[in-house]
């Protein structure tokens, strides 16, 4: 309990997942808990009661150490797992389980699908250009509908904070179509949108002022500035680099940055944060003092949450830095994880949903792997040894010279042992390039955050010297796309695999945090009453299997040939009709394990193969197909890109 905080966001958390994939109130688990617990007691009541039965028949004080003792474990257990962690764990995960349910609730039954509204709202974004349409996020101000959000598509050109009069019909986002798809609704739900308003009339009955209104407005000024002074491509990405705001880079260029694993230089992050704050610090302090130009690097962060639009990753970084800048006015010591937990605790009050989404998981798990890995793989990276004497030498002087390298790539390691499987579920996708990527990002970034913070500020007062400035910086900004076009050709730099099972990725987990765990107690010099105990069971363990280990290798081999042997094992014939859209696409599984597609779909302007046919296939389990039937040639039976399974 030295970090409350900690612990119950852990709560929250927990009360999230169990409402998201189980739809019922987590009190069932904890009765479930509590007669696990109760039934553990008894039996091991038991078991002792027995081996004291069995020791005054045998007449014997001696005392031996037993490896399997069930009753020493749960006295750990018990140490660990103290009355006030646990209720607070129960109190906080009862109160997210709640929160959670009350809007799935809402979710299903505020709006009917096909139902005609009327509704009075205020636009809260900008135009979001679309091929027939304008769309708009706005919040309802009708009584019935109050402080929801909803998209409304209408051709009329509206400003950010008109007070508008809508009449629509509602509809209702469309759930996953096929295994494993992409579900519209549960992504809307992570924005705290309920779905989307077909206008039929929309009346502008007014305008709002206040200080979103007025932020939007400054942050559409940085916008402007940002493409009156660098050239088009070099524009859009500044715009991902600084604000976050990916809307103006194409496809292609997404594409690449994903695949080379860089991706996350397009989102607000610490590194953001840290850059402003050395900035507003180095330039105010010997006129304000330390202290106070804190308190303005604060007020900075503030108002540029404001200026991206509260994005996770923004809020995750500006509230850790907010925090940190807090610790040192108050003359306190600046404490990580709690830190992260009360930023992920505000953001999952907002919208508990929020922790299904991407942005979240990948800005947090990111952090935490840094936070938690980076010492030990530092550490391991360090202690590597070379034989030969020439390379001894050589890597000896890289690791003295070039200790900001090896940190880089220690964070970069950290950082991907949590986020890989979020990759492999999110994308199918696994690579080593970035640490090639990474590593030459290191060069380039800091010149791009430093030097773009430094030109939008500039720009406010004089567009002239803007433009120099972004002149110069552009030349980084073209080096940052080059690298991301490098690590799209990097052998095995990106490679397609098969979805993993959930079961599959707690392992993993598990064993990354044990390893770290064993690598820590094994290669300390200083250990606590705990980690020798550990250290003295692992020996134990090691001490007592020795015998048997022809034994356990036989053993190995036969569950690897009999699991070989079940794989071939004919199963049913399995027939899947998979939604493509326009047109037909068949998968068909025989009892051999034969895999044939039948016709893929088709479409003039989306990518059937790749968004569709291949994520569908990998959500199966399936990375090769022995055959593809095509019907006959029509656009909607044929029309999907082939290089896509490549």
């Amino acid at each position: 309990m030295n970090r409350p905080i900690l612990v119950i966001v852990i709560g929250y958390i927990i009360g999230i997942i169990w409402g998201l994939y189980f739809k019922t109130s987590i009190l069932l688990l904890f009765i479930l808990l509590l007669v696990i617990y109760q039934l553990l007691k008894l039996i091991l009541k038991y078991i002792y009661l027995f081996n004291s039965h069995e020791k005054i028949f045998q007449n014997s004080n001696k005392k031996q150490f037993k490896l399997f003792s069930p009753k020493r474990y749960f006295r750990y257990l018990k140490l660990i797992l103290k009355f006030n962690l646990i209720l607070t764990i129960i109190i906080s995960s009862f109160v997210s389980n709640s929160i959670l349910r009350y809007y799935n609730k809402r979710y299903d039954e505020l709006y009917i699908n096909g139902e005609n509204l009327e509704i009075e709202a205020i636009v809260v974004s900008n135009k979001i250009e679309k091929e027939y349409y304008n769309r708009y996020k706005i919040k309802v101000t009708s009584s019935k509908y109050k402080n929801t959000y909803l998209y409304v598509n209408t051709k009329e050109e509206l400003e950010y904070g008109d007070i508008i009069k809508v009449n629509g019909e509602f509809l209702e986002p469309e759930v996953a179509r096929n295994f494993g798809g992409f579900d519209y609704k549960e992504y809307l739900k992570t924005l705290k949108i309920y779905g989307t308003v077909k206008a039929k009339q929309v009346e502008i009955e007014g305008k709002k002022h206040g200080i979103m209104q007025i932020s939007n407005s400054f942050s559409l000024k940085i916008k402007s500035n940002i493409k009156s002074t660098y050239n088009e491509k070099a524009s859009e990405i500044i715009l991902g680099v600084m604000l976050g705001d990916t809307s103006e880079i194409c496809d292609e260029t997404k594409d690449d940055f994903s695949e080379s694993n860089i991706s996350h230089v397009l989102a607000v992050s610490g590194m953001h944060v840290s850059y402003i704050i050395l900035l507003v610090t180095k330039s105010t302090q010997k006129i304000l003092g330390k202290r106070n130009s804190k308190i303005i690097a604060s007020i900075i962060l503030i108002i540029y949450m404001f200026i991206t639009g509260f994005s996770v990753s923004v809020v995750r970084a500006c509230i850790m830095g907010i925090l940190n800048c807090m610790a040192f006015i108050v003359y306190r010591k600046s404490n990580t994880l709690n830190n992260i937990a009360i930023s992920a605790l505000i953001i999952l009050i907002n919208n508990p949903f929020s922790l299904e989404s991407l942005s979240f998981l990948l800005t947090y798990g990111g952090t935490l792997g840094i936070i938690y890995f980076k010492p030990t793989v530092e550490k391991i990276i360090k202690s590597v040894k070379v034989r030969h004497r020439k390379w001894k030498y050589v890597i000896l002087r890289i690791q003295r010279k070039y200790e900001n390298i090896i940190d880089t790539i220690s964070v970069s390691i950290s950082a991907q042992l949590i986020i890989a499987p979020v990759m492999m579920l999110k994308y199918n996708t696994i690579g080593i390039s970035f640490l090639i990527t990474n590593l030459l990002l290191s060069f380039v970034i800091g010149f791009i955050v430093m030097g773009g913070f430094i030109q939008m500020v500039i720009s406010f007062f004089s567009i002239k010297i803007g433009c120099v400035i972004a002149k110069i910086i552009q030349v980084p900004v073209y080096s940052l796309i080059l690298i991301s076009k490098t690590g799209t050709v990097i052998p095995f730099g990106n490679v397609k695999i098969i979805t993993p099972d959930l079961y599959l990725v707690i392992l993993y987990y598990l064993i990354i945090i044990l390893f770290k765990i064993l690598y820590q107690i094994f290669h300390s010099k200083y250990l606590n009453l705990t980690e020798i105990r550990v250290k003295n069971i692992f020996y134990l363990i090691k001490y007592k299997i020795k015998p048997y280990k022809k034994k356990i290798k036989f053993t190995l081999v036969i569950v690897i040939l009999l699991g070989y042997a079940f794989s071939k094992i004919p199963h049913d014939l399995r027939i899947y009709f998979i939604d493509v859209g326009q047109g037909d696409s068949c998968l068909v599984v025989t009892p051999n394990n034969k895999k044939i597609l039948i016709d893929g779909g088709g479409s003039t302007t989306y990518d059937i193969g790749e968004n569709t046919l291949l994520p569908y296939l990998l959500d199966r389990k399936i990375k090769m197909l022995d055959y593809v039937i095509v019907s006959h040639f029509d656009y909607d039976h044929v029309r999907w890109n082939f290089d896509s399974f490549k």
